[in-house]
């Protein structure tokens, strides 16, 4: 399971962005829904009408941006 703290975000005024880091063999999409997930029970479901995406860091990190 992908370690993240939905709690520890990063906002520039357009979009939220949390970094994760993947366990061995999770795909990037994997992560993706799981923050989702965390982000729709703090937030509440409004967010997943948002666009999402993802980005994978060539140390492994995986940042997900969800864009307002």
């Amino acid at each position: 399971m992908a370690e993240f703290d939905v709690n520890s975000h990063l906002s520039d005024g357009k979009s939220l962005q949390w970094l994760a880091l993947p366990a061995k063999g999770e795909k990037p999409s994997d992560v993706e829904a799981k923050v989702r997930w965390a982000a729709g029970e703090k937030f509440g479901p409004a967010i997943f009408l948002k666009q999402w995406n993802h980005t994978v860091a060539s140390n492994g990190y995986i940042t997900v941006r969800m864009l307002a």
